[in-house]
């Protein structure tokens, strides 16, 4: 069955990305453009597809596209405003289009897919791409959770004949070449590990449901040794947070104290229950009369008078600095600036789109961090701030912005501007500075990208707009979408669908699909890894685990 063409309006990346993942599946895309000079413009004529120059607000511009005619509609801008206006439009001359458009917040996404008739469908590249960012700077390429037929995998490097193991991704040397046949398999790899199918004991491999009762039983010795270290991390993280020259003050306090202290006993005047009384009326000024210096010497008397002049010293310092810290933490809220993580942070460089909805979701993980960004009016400078996260207005290609930032004690470094040379020289710059923090870039050429993975040591790089064009394309299309897989550069994707009539693995035998280097299959008809001599039916339920062209083979 032949598809209606795709029409695509925007200028970024985001049009890029969703035109190339359309012809991957033979699929016309017609590209709308404010100019010819645009990345999305250049990228269409490069590749020979069809390119409208025009105002997508105007009635003119989607008639010349053939708008009547498209089974799909996409306005993929970067202003929001525009996308609504056009979607809008395009809901006017073609009333069976599924409509799909780009806001950087889907707060209103409910509204205007019912002002679109039900037919659309509101995505946010920032909020698909997010969470597979998040993951790579706090887990790498492991650590990905997954929940196909019924179980829950994670990706983990484990040894190849590991019995948790369910596929292998990819070596763990190489993990730009995925899905490797079993012959070629390292001694590492990096793969879907099943957690709870097998635990190793005394004898043997154990059955899940023995397995989960293990795991789950706990000694209360354990226990309790486990929450000691958590006490001494609370406390130590309670101390922190107190101003060293809190301790300073204390500590001159107590010494003043105990001198006093000292000397009026040691005089023969006091005993050491009065002299400590006699000294702490005395330093916090209250002087109740009933202990006093009437009969006692001059010289005494003499210390008494400087230890009094000390302590108003003392006792107006002790109110300047309670007053300085709450007046100076209220302004500092309400100027937006924030208290710093000591340290086990993630800096986030580039406030942006992407910035801002990083770090809403490392806040709502509890994930201490810190932004840097040039220009004061970014968007993610109020998300910053409704959420109390500390910003530094800086360049972090520099090394002193990133040393102010605690670049030392970080855990990890996100470079997510929107410019592939700064976040690859910011990655330089924080890999120079701590070789042990985790480097996460997001680079928009994906060769580019495959490149640095292959060649410098600067952890894990990820496209936003890579990330983000399979959820665009299948609603577009109006497929099931793929749940991404983010692994290096190469995104795979696991996905549950039904084998159609029209399907190229209808009527294939499982082992020769699994010979492929694009598909595994890992679940039919309910069956958990079934038997290599099965053959797919059209209409069964399969689970897999693929490339974009593999998965693509099971929706078409």
């Amino acid at each position: 069955m032949e598809l209606k063409p795709v029409l695509i309006a925007g200028d970024d990346g985001v049009p890029v990305r969703v035109r190339e993942e359309l012809a991957s599946l033979g699929v016309s895309a017609v590209v709308i453009s404010s100019s010819r000079e645009t990345m999305a413009a250049r990228s269409a004529i490069e590749a020979g597809a069809t390119l409208v120059i025009g105002d997508p607000s105007v009635v003119d511009t989607w008639e010349r596209a053939g708008c009547a005619e498209a089974g799909g509609v996409g306005l993929l801008g970067e202003n929001d405003l525009f996308n609504l206006n056009g979607a809008l439009l395009v809901g006017e001359l073609n009333m069976n289009a599924r409509v799909v458009v780009r806001m950087f917040s889907s707060d209103l996404a409910g509204g205007i897919e019912q002002l679109l008739g039900g037919r659309g469908t509101v995505l946010s590249e920032t909020e698909v791409a997010a969470p597979a960012l998040i993951s790579a700077a706090l887990s790498g390429n492991t650590g990905q959770r997954v929940t196909l037929a019924g179980h829950v995998l994670e990706v983990a490097a484990v040894d190849r004949n590991d019995p948790r193991l369910v596929v292998a991704l990819c070596n763990a040397d190489t993990p730009t070449a995925v899905l490797p046949a079993r012959a070629d398999l390292a001694e590492h790899v990096i793969g879907l590990v099943d957690p709870m199918a097998v635990v190793e004991g005394l004898r043997g491999a154990l059955p899940a449901t023995v397995a989960q009762f293990h795991l789950n039983r706990e000694d209360p010795r354990e226990r309790f040794q486990r929450r000691r270290p958590k006490l001494r991390a609370r406390a130590r993280a309670s101390l922190a947070l107190i101003p060293r020259r809190a301790f300073m003050l204390g500590g001159l306090i107590l010494t003043v104290l105990a001198i006093a202290t000292t000397v009026f006993a040691l005089s023969d005047h006091l005993d050491p229950v009065d002299a400590l009384y006699f000294s702490v009326t005395t330093m916090a000024t209250v002087g109740y009369g009933d202990v006093n210096l009437l009969g006692a010497p001059n010289w005494l008397k003499l210390f008494d008078i400087g230890l009094m002049a000390v302590s108003a010293v003392l006792l107006a310092s002790v109110l300047a600095f309670v007053t300085d810290l709450l007046v100076s933490s209220r302004i500092d809220r309400a100027l937006g600036r924030f208290p710093r993580p000591k340290g086990d942070h993630v800096i986030v460089c580039g406030l942006g789109k992407a910035g801002a909805r990083v770090i809403a979701g490392l806040h709502e993980l509890d994930i201490p961090c810190i932004g840097v960004e040039q220009e004061p009016e970014a968007v993610g400078i109020a998300v910053a701030r409704s959420l109390e996260i500390p910003v530094v207005f800086g360049d972090a290609r520099t090394p002193g912005t990133l040393e102010e930032l605690g670049i030392a004690r970080a855990r990890a470094v996100m470079a997510v501007t929107s410019d592939d040379l700064a976040n690859i020289q910011c990655g330089l710059t924080a890999r120079e500075l701590n070789p042990d923090a985790r480097v996460v870039m997001r680079i928009f050429d994906v060769r580019l990208a495959e490149r640095l993975d292959r060649s410098v040591d600067l952890d894990l790089t990820r496209s936003v707009s890579a990330l983000a064009a399979p959820a665009f394309t299948a609603a577009l299309l109006g497929r099931p979408l793929a749940e991404p897989l983010p692994l290096s550069n190469v995104a795979l994707r696991v996905l549950e669908a039904e084998v159609m009539p029209e399907s190229p693995l209808a009527g294939r035998m499982i082992r020769d699909v699994n010979a492929g280097s694009e598909l595994r299959i890992l679940a039919l008809d309910g069956r958990w890894r079934p038997r290599d001599d099965l053959m797919l039916q059209p209409g069964a339920m399969i689970a897999v685990v693929g490339t974009r062209r593999g998965c693509d083979t099971v929706v078409r």
